[in-house]
């Protein structure tokens, strides 16, 4: 049984020391979808024989809701799975149930947003390109507070503080102990955004330059010179690689983009191929990361002159 055999060691906590309930969730959902399939058992027979609907059973097998560990229980024995393999997977079902750090800040976390913390919360590599404002991962905590009270939707100062505070926490997987690769492209016209005004500006460039020289963070500036860049911000994440391999690789990527109501999340293969293309066009388009050192100096410098 290859997914039990790996969720034993990433219950153990042998894959990440960094936990999410969210991608537990949805890594239990693909296991147990394929349990199911390895089974030769219909979605439709499969939920009947539990005394469930289709539907419910389509929900927790695309993460959607969290199962309870009984429902789980009664899904592997259906497919028959037992002993330590079972107790694996219920053990996890229980974890995907358990509540994430983000979730303190509930009062100003919409659920469809809380889902990307708990994701980027355990990727192992995470790509983003940026056309209009520095990545919240790697914003000054004066830069997030003025876009925050720049965001076309007016927010209250008690809800800009809540937010600013929750984007420094997540930031804090940048200085774990097992951080995440991260891969960021920003368009030149993000870089010279007056976001908050010439200081907290040339504050904000001198942090990327700072964060930039990390071994596992790799900046580089898409210049006005490239031509047309891509029309969208947009982040993938990768997560931590399987000790035996899934039918379907692109199943350990999803590709995050940000709307103005919510935000889109890409699972299938096309999709996740093609904006990794995407980004792998713009970074050869982009600014080497010393030459993009060298660009935000000078910008910095003419925000002092």
């Amino acid at each position: 049984m290859r997914n039990t055999v790996w969720l034993i060691a990433w219950q153990d906590g042998g894959v990440s020391s960094r936990q999410s309930p969210t991608v537990r969730r949805r890594r239990l959902a693909l296991t147990l979808r394929q349990l199911r399939e390895r089974a030769g058992i219909t979605s439709a027979e499969a939920a009947r024989r539990v005394d469930h609907d289709a539907s419910w059973l389509s929900r927790i097998e695309t993460a959607e809701v969290r199962p309870h560990p009984n429902d789980v229980r009664a899904l592997l024995t259906l497919y028959g799975v037992a002993g330590d393999q079972a107790e694996a997977v219920i053990a996890v079902a229980r974890q995907a149930k358990q509540r994430g750090w983000w979730q303190r800040y509930s009062d100003v976390l919409p659920d469809w947003f809380a889902a990307y913390v708990g994701m980027e919360s355990e990727a192992s590599v995470i790509r983003t390109y940026e056309c209009q404002m520095v990545p919240g991962l790697l914003q000054t905590e004066d830069y997030a507070r003025a876009a925050f009270r720049g965001a076309p939707v007016p927010m209250r100062d008690d809800e800009v503080e809540r937010q600013v505070a929750l984007r420094l926490a997540r930031q804090a997987i940048l200085t774990s102990d097992d951080p995440p690769l991260l891969r960021v492209v920003i368009d030149e016209g993000a870089a010279r955004r007056m976001v908050g005004g010439p200081e907290v500006l040339h504050r904000q460039l001198l942090h990327l330059i700072e964060q930039s020289t990390r071994s596992y963070v790799q900046i580089q500036l898409l210049p006005y010179s490239a031509g047309v860049g891509f029309d969208g911000s947009f982040v993938i994440l990768d997560f931590p690689p399987l000790p035996e391999p899934y039918p379907d690789a692109a199943e350990d990527r999803t590709v995050y983009v940000d709307t103005l109501t919510g935000a889109l999340y890409l699972e299938r293969p096309s999709e996740v191929a093609a904006y990794a293309a995407a980004h792998e066009q713009l970074q050869a388009l982009a600014l080497a990361p010393g030459p993009t050192r060298d660009t935000l100096r000078s910008i910095a410098a003419e925000l002092h002159t």
